[in-house]
């Protein structure tokens, strides 16, 4: 059974917002990020990211942390990076962070800069600082979205156009997008090890989100469904329904991506992972559960994020649970999450192998989900991927 249709939803609402968040999550004492009746107000997280969380990585001895404005369209936030070794805590940039990303052992930004909101700086950090490395004008209702690595080249993916910065850094090769790409709290990419094509995953929760591949020689963009019949949310890609949270590499196919759809709302849960393939959507993994109202309903556990994994793996992570994969997408083992501590204001746990798993409520801006978990790859974790994107 798919999740409930919007419809539907706005009949029940009233009755579920009165509803225990223990119908469903009936160890919510348990979990961290479970929604509490009183916690989303009185907590409000880091100074500078708040609860917003929306990207991790892993670089140099350090953890960083970008969040987002608060609303429904994500958008430019703070940079915070914790130290691994003490834990101690440094605010690099309060606001206009667009995106992080890794290329090798260093980590570039892509932020707006401060003395005019359309003109963005790409910069790397090195020697315990970030220096800039290229500044771009963006037109009017052209803010960037996401930056992205291409072969240790940056490049940033807008709403209209990819650009591509060259090798003197003052030039950008600038392809028009055919199509529009979608909004959402929460924009993943990644390439198949083809490089043939960028896939941008959307997530907007209870209105869905889906994924989109951009042709990067054409710019052309395409939206990646599976509907297997006319019926409201049918199939396993729809992108009317169904939030995509992760994108990575396929490990076993080079024309291929693994795509992670979760979802937690009104009582009702609903994921699982697919594998695309120029156009073709395949589920190849999902977590049967009963729960909702009553308890009886059969659900699935919905899918908060995917990482590379040592070994050409990889790793998948639920609301309960972190699944580990091999690079045949068989599942090798299954742990369950721990508890989360606060480490300088920063809900997190680094008890799993190979990850570090960070709270947030992205999700709950736009869903009933409560607090989420983010996963977050250690760094020995990434280094097979360099340069994947």
């Amino acid at each position: 059974m798919r999740l409930m249709t919007r419809d539907f939803v706005c009949r029940l609402l009233p009755a579920a917002i009165a509803l225990s968040a223990t119908l469903f999550f009936p160890s919510a004492s348990a979990l961290v990020w479970a929604p509490q009746s009183s916690g989303k107000q009185n907590d409000h997280g880091d100074a500078v990211l708040g609860n917003r969380i929306t990207k991790g990585i892993v670089s140099g001895g350090k953890l960083w942390l970008r969040g987002s404005e608060v609303s429904q369209k994500g958008g430019q936030g703070g940079l915070v990076s914790l130290s691994l070794a003490d834990g101690s805590r440094t605010v690099h940039f309060e606001r206009g962070v667009v995106d992080i990303e890794k290329s090798g052992r260093y980590l570039w930004i892509l932020r707006q800069s401060l003395g005019d909101p359309r003109d963005y700086v790409i910069g790397m950090w090195k020697d315990g600082g970030f220096s800039d490395l290229a500044h771009f004008t963006s037109p009017d209702k052209e803010e960037p979205l996401v930056l992205l690595n291409r072969s240790g080249i940056p490049a940033i993916l807008s709403r209209s156009t990819l650009r591509i910065m060259q090798e003197n850094h003052a030039d950008w090769r600038i392809i028009k997008l055919q199509g529009d790409l979608r909004w959402g709290v929460q924009i993943s990419v990644a390439s198949p090890r083809n490089r043939k094509k960028v896939y941008v995953g959307i997530n907007r929760g209870e209105w869905g989100g889906g994924l989109q591949e951009v042709d990067i020689e054409t710019g052309v963009v395409s939206n990646v469904e599976r509907r297997d019949s006319r019926e409201l949310c049918s199939g396993p890609l729809n992108s009317d329904c169904d939030p995509v949270t992760g994108v990575i590499p396929d490990p076993q196919n080079s024309d291929c991506v693994l795509a992670a759809v979760g979802l937690v709302h009104l009582s009702m849960s609903e994921g699982r992972i697919l594998r695309v393939c120029e156009g073709s959507v395949t589920p190849i993994s999902s977590k049967p559960i009963t729960g909702g109202i009553g308890g009886k309903m059969k659900m699935t556990e919905a899918f908060y994020g995917l990482a590379p994994a040592e070994g050409g793996g990889f790793w998948a992570l639920t609301w309960r649970a972190l699944y580990q994969f091999g690079s045949d997408a068989k599942q090798q083992r299954e742990l369950v999450l721990p508890k989360l501590t606060a480490v300088s204001g920063i809900y997190m746990s680094r008890d799993l192998p190979g990850v570090i798993v960070v709270r947030t409520d992205v999700n709950w801006a736009v869903s009933t989900s409560g607090y989420t978990p983010l996963l977050i790859p250690l760094e020995d974790s990434q280094e097979h991927r360099a340069d994947t994107q």
